[in-house]
């Protein structure tokens, strides 16, 4: 089990009390100190030892589902502790204050059927996850509908090109029914094994849209500028593009061999994802850089080695600098890395960066920074993941 002593990990959320969950239409459960009459002041604590979170002898301090419909809606509190270990195969009761848990061991929650370490996103004592693990958040998972949750659980790193889990010798991917999503917050984006969306690349996604909402490979991404609709879009192997550097890979890079008798990589929009060629002036795509994604100022790890599906004759940009786009994003391959292109910046900036076609450099330009920033917060939100083993929207 994980417990590496203090946990680091620092990602924006509201804690998330023992005695959460404000529908007039469920009766509450008990605190945990009402539960426990020995328990300290305060909430119970999944991430403390077994035995030290705040309940009853026997007892478990966890998430559980209070009703599915018509909102799903929990809380954490303190419940009959579980037998099923680390790893192990678990179970999740029907909805209800007295069954809305699973079978597995205290500070373990069951996601995608199997008990995985509970870990925390706001740096407390015994929240980290394992080397080659990430904290994740989870929808209607110690949070309810988009509070930001105190705990997530730890999954498996990976690399969302190759689909490999990192770390994993041999050499293997997520596992049957599992692909490799990307999560994006407001300080970092990670990568982690989740279960698989069923929605395929150029598919609306119908009901709430969630980080693995799409087959493995590919990421909900904005349809076009006229409306809230999500679709699904590759991802994509990503170098520099612009005049004269690197044309030949305006769509990504195709990679030499397959995967290692894993599926092979989603590298390319067209020989991949069958996407339009960048050169269709009506729906185009290019493969541009993942930093164009991400809310947060400089360079996370993934920033400058991951490229998405983007239908540059779709969408629309300022040539003013303003926020009233009209003029199409123009195609990589004929930009440079002057200024060439309206808005001409004060100082002066890389075409080639403000539109996402260039490693961006640690510090972001004020140009290239503003139209990211723009573009960040009219893409679907990517923070968290559904258990597709247990909801299916």
């Amino acid at each position: 089990m994980k417990k590496l002593a203090l946990g680091t990990l620092m990602i924006a959320g509201l804690l998330v009390a023992c005695g959460g969950g404000d529908s007039d239409d469920v009766t509450p459960l008990p605190d945990a100190n009402t539960n426990n009459p020995d328990a300290s002041s305060g909430a119970c604590n999944p991430l403390s030892p077994p035995g030290q979170q705040g309940c009853l002898t026997g007892q478990k301090c966890t998430w559980v589902t209070v009703q599915d419909t018509p909102d799903r809606l929990g809380r954490v509190a303190c419940v009959a502790d579980g037998t099923v270990a680390l790893g192990g195969a678990c179970t999740v009761g029907a909805a209800g204050e007295t069954t809305g848990f699973d079978d597995c061991q205290a500070g373990l929650f069951c996601i995608n059927a199997e008990c995985r370490d509970i870990c925390g996103l706001q740096g407390q004592a015994n929240g980290t996850c394992e080397t080659g693990y990430n904290c994740t958040r989870y929808a209607d998972t110690f949070a309810n509908g988009d509070d930001d949750p105190a705990y997530g659980v730890c999954n498996p790193g990976c690399n969302p090109i190759t689909q490999i889990r990192t770390n994993s010798n041999p050499v293997a991917g997520c596992g049957a029914g599992m692909g490799c999503y990307m999560l994006v917050s407001q300080t970092e984006s990670i990568a982690v094994c989740a279960g698989a969306g069923d929605d395929m690349v150029n598919t609306d996604i119908v009901g709430t849209v969630y980080a693995n909402s799409c087959v493995p490979g590919a990421q909900p991404r904005r349809k076009d500028p006229g409306s809230q609709t999500s679709e699904c879009g590759g991802l994509c192997a990503m170098v520099d593009v612009y005049q004269g550097m690197n044309t030949q890979h305006e769509g990504g890079m195709d990679s030499p061999t397959p995967g290692g008798g894993l599926p092979d990589p989603a590298d390319n929009c067209q020989t991949r994802w069958g996407a339009p060629p960048p050169a269709d002036t009506t729906a185009g795509e290019s493969c541009r850089y993942w930093w164009a994604r991400e809310p947060f100022d400089g360079v996370g790890t993934y920033s400058n080695s991951l490229g998405w599906c983007f239908e540059h004759n779709t969408f629309r940009y300022d040539p003013t600098g303003g926020q009233n786009p009209t003029d199409p994003f123009p195609r990589c391959t004929t930009l440079t890395t002057g200024d060439v292109v309206q808005p001409i910046g004060d100082p002066p900036h890389n075409d080639a960066i403000y539109f996402w076609c260039h490693a961006v450099p640690a510090m972001l330009q004020n140009a290239s920074n503003g139209v990211k920033k723009w573009h960040a917060r009219h893409e679907p939100k990517l923070d968290r993941l559904v258990d597709n083993w247990r909801y299916r929207n």
